[in-house]
């Protein structure tokens, strides 16, 4: 007999697992069966992401909810940061596979000058011709916790420019999106604005929505110093929704 629920759990662009799997006890100790799949070209070195586009992230995450569809009727998608992007694109394509999203520091709008929409975006075909490279610094308001990080720390130019593209290609579906939705976010974060969070509340057409905001935590907001308290929220959504879907 399938569980009701299960929670497919989406790590970010150049993050470890180590960003998300703090979620899984919390899962587990309500019973749900959950998968937390590898991205293409993470998990190894950064040469891996080289050729990796945004429709290889997505096409993986799509293969992890089919196979988690096995063992639960509908899906709880947890999205972080470009994960958050993806759990939005599988709510606008499988209605009735997504039960709801909860989306943590989802990288819409980016503080990257040259993302969609921000000044330096025009500089984009010039930088993919000089630079085939871009660091990619830690970030979390525990520094201390910077010391333990396990997520690349640089990233292909191309890929990175793919993860830009995505970013406006996910804006455009936000429409589609109807899904009930928890939408996490902290004032703190140094990669997505925090408007991030009020374009997506705003522009999905779920009625059932809620933005919860941090005060402290920088963009790794499942690993940085409120960590207990994202899990807490995002463990107290799943509880809401198998309240709903259990007879």
């Amino acid at each position: 007999m399938k569980a009701p629920l299960g929670v497919l759990n989406l790590h970010g662009f150049t993050s470890s697992l180590d960003c998300v799997n703090g979620l899984n006890p919390y899962i587990e100790a309500l019973g749900l069966p959950y998968r937390m799949p590898v991205l293409r070209g993470h998990m190894q070195t950064p040469e891996a992401l080289i050729g990796v586009t945004w429709r290889d992230w997505y096409a993986d995450a799509e293969a992890a909810l089919r196979d988690l569809l096995t063992e639960a009727d509908k899906a709880v998608v947890v999205g972080l940061s470009m994960g958050g992007l993806v759990a939005l694109q599988l709510a606008a394509e499988h209605p009735d596979q997504v039960d709801s999203i909860a989306l943590v520091a989802a990288a819409l709008k980016l503080r990257n000058p040259m993302a969609p929409g921000n000044a330096l975006a025009f500089l984009q075909p010039l930088v993919r011709k000089l630079a085939r490279w871009w660091p990619m610094p830690p970030n979390y308001a525990d520094k201390e916790l910077e010391k333990y990080d396990t997520n690349y720390d640089r990233a292909p130019m191309d890929a990175i420019l793919s993860f830009l593209e995505y970013t406006a290609y996910v804006e455009g579906r936000l429409p589609e999106v109807k899904v009930p939705a928890l939408i996490i976010q902290s004032y703190k974060d140094q990669t997505v604005h925090p408007k991030s969070a009020q374009i997506i509340h705003d522009r999905i057409a779920s009625t059932d929505k809620r933005i919860v905001w941090f005060e402290r935590s920088h963009h790794e907001m499942m690993r940085d110093l409120e960590r207990e308290k994202v899990f807490e929220t995002i463990q107290a959504f799943l509880k809401e929704r198998l309240a709903k879907v259990q007879p």
